[in-house]
């Protein structure tokens, strides 16, 4: 290099200065659209990587005892003679010059251009990891300090790095996970909605009855067969997708929150997870996994070795009466029992032979199998901590994606085509990133933004829905011209579909023959006809049961088809029909 050790220190500080002065201006200057903040975000944490890794090697640089430091401070120090000065000065020249002429198109130390070439990088790979920063590189080019450089590719970096179910990071994406979930063997099969819902409810079923009570607080609490079973857990399918659950979901975390420590996190969880399990507390295993494995094989072979039968004539251990009386009837049994007649040494157990010491060896070797199952079950107990902790940090983007999943499922073929159609276009047309289109930055002319940025701006703006009124197919409040011919600001409940709330007379009328409505009369033990239409009231609906019953039985009463009547021969017929065929002489 063309400098010496304190050059490239006071190097390090002023690139320290200037990431300092591109992280103000990067902060001032305002994002409203979630993609804008989001891409913020990044860039934020990436300026803040940089400053990191700078100052790690400053504290390393002055708490190290090297020796080419103190040489160097002695060397530019002012305690050597005159002429050393000047040959030490034609030196460091000579150095500097030599330097740039091998690299002539070195740019200046005054250049600096800030770019976030490293995020599109990683985006390509797949995620953002932490602390995978450091080496991030910038471009040398001329120009002043810029505080929101996009980045080069054709595509947003955003785009890359979240799926098109994800919505650059507003959704959730569970699918694989669902679909892992639900080829799990023994476990009750759950729809999309319900999985988000329940995906970090992983305690057996049998212990749901003492800990639902204290899980009151929690929303869906009382979904108890969304619990997995114990037999399921004893799966290698089951650590599998506990695993890449986890992953997914802490991925996620350091792709839509990057200015969050999910280090700290990880190792917050780990911590609380290793206390709960020493001390017991671990929900769902306080018996360490003895209910989930039960006793080893290691201890069960253990305690049947010391009920085996010993064969003297063969020095061997049968561990059943019936594999003994089979073994007396073997020729090599007959044999060894004949050498014993004669007088032969007969085998007598010797400690530490491989005969003799087949009960000490099962019962003093290690339980390798009982400490394998245990470290299993610890595992599985972190794992399902490490959900638990996850799915409640991630609660409001679980709403958010079960709305979505609610909105998106009502469109029709055409609707969601038209959608998709929508987004695709948007991700065209914005392919240079707004945050790119801003003031170059502190030393740099300012660019200022056009009517472009601000159309998209309001294009990726939360929409703005004072009136409440519903979504359309393109997910954007309808006209309210069109709220108000149809109606739907009055609202209609009914009683009988558990005080559900319909917008609009057409919709109240339709809902009487849904299955809502219907499922809600056969509760009560009413049939779903004309008759009850437009009743919406429990009360109102079992009077007027009550007096259609009894107007059917008043109206029997006058046909005479209530009371019967029996001739001679023990026939019955009604009091009409018999009072008719005894007129006309047929009885």
């Amino acid at each position: 290099m063309s400098a010496g050790l304190f050059e490239v220190a006071r190097q390090t500080h002023e690139e320290i200065e200037r990431y300092e002065v591109a992280l103000a201006d990067l902060l001032l200057k305002p994002a409203s659209a979630h993609k804008d903040k989001l891409r913020q975000k990044h860039q934020v944490s990436d300026i803040l990587d940089r400053i990191t890794s700078r100052h790690h090697y400053l504290v390393a640089f002055y708490d190290s005892a090297n020796t080419d430091r103190t040489d160097e401070l002695h060397a530019i120090s002012a305690q050597a003679d005159e002429d050393d000065l000047f040959a030490q000065f034609d030196k460091r020249l000579g150095r500097v010059r030599a330097y740039h002429e091998k690299y002539p198109t070195a740019p200046p130390d005054t250049a600096f251009t800030l770019n976030f070439d490293q995020l599109e990088h990683i985006a390509g790979a797949g995620g953002v990891g932490a602390s995978n920063s450091s080496a991030l590189a910038e471009s040398s080019t001329s120009g002043a300090a810029a505080a929101g450089g996009g980045g080069g590719g054709a595509i947003d970096f955003l785009d890359r790095m979240f799926s098109g179910e994800e919505a650059a990071g507003k959704f959730l994406d569970l699918y694989s996970s669902h679909t892992a979930y639900n080829n799990l063997k023994g476990i009750r099969r759950l729809t999309y909605l319900k999985y988000i819902d329940d995906f970090d409810k992983l305690m057996p079923i049998q212990q749901t009855s003492t800990v639902a009570m204290e899980e009151e607080d929690a929303p869906h609490a009382d979904h108890a067969d969304a619990r997995i079973p114990i037999e399921t857990k004893r799966a290698d399918a089951y650590r599998e997708y506990l695993h890449s659950l986890q992953s997914y979901l802490l991925a996620f975390l350091r792709k839509t929150q990057p200015l969050l420590d999910v280090d700290a996190l990880e190792r917050r969880i780990r911590e609380e997870a290793e206390q709960a399990w020493e001390k017991g507390e671990a929900r769902g295993w306080e018996d360490r996994g003895e209910s989930l494995y039960g006793k080893g094989k290691a201890k069960a072979s253990a305690e049947a070795s010391s009920e085996a039968i010993w064969c003297e004539a063969c020095g061997r251990f049968f561990s059943k009466s019936t594999v003994y009386e089979a073994h007396l009837k073997a020729p090599k049994h007959a044999k060894a029992q004949a050498r014993i007649d004669s007088g032969a040494a007969q085998p007598t157990p010797q400690p530490g032979s491989s005969s003799s010491s087949a009960t000490a060896a099962a019962a003093a070797a290690p339980n390798t199998e009982h400490e394998r199952r245990l470290s299993r079950a610890k595992q599985l107990a972190h794992l399902e901590h490490a959900i638990l902790v996850l799915g409640t940090e991630l609660g409001p983007l679980r709403e958010e994606t079960r709305s979505n999943v609610e909105r998106k499922s009502a469109l029709t073929e055409r609707e969601r085509q038209a959608e998709a159609e929508a987004v695709a276009l948007e991700a065209e047309m914005g392919v240079v990133p707004s945050s790119s289109k801003g003031k170059s930055g502190a030393a740099g002319g300012g660019g200022g933004g056009g009517e472009g940025d601000d159309e998209d701006e309001e294009d990726d703006d939360k929409i703005y829905n004072p009136l409440k009124l519903p979504l359309g197919w393109d997910g954007k409040p309808i006209p309210y011209w069109l709220y108000k011919l149809h109606g739907l600001g009055v609202e209609y409940k009914c009683e009988i579909c558990s005080d559900h709330v319909y917008q609009g007379r057409k919709n109240f009328e339709k809902h009487f023959q849904e299955s809502r409505h219907a499922f809600g009369m056969r509760a009560l033990g009413l049939p779903n006809t004309k008759h009850f239409y437009e009743i919406t009231r429990i009360s109102d609906a079992l009077a007027l049961a009550e007096r259609l019953k009894k107007q059917g039985r008043q109206q029997a009463e006058e046909q005479g088809e209530a009371e019967e009547v029996e001739d001679e021969y023990g026939n019955t017929y009604t009091k009409k029909t018999y009072e008719l065929l005894k007129r006309q002489g047929l009885i």
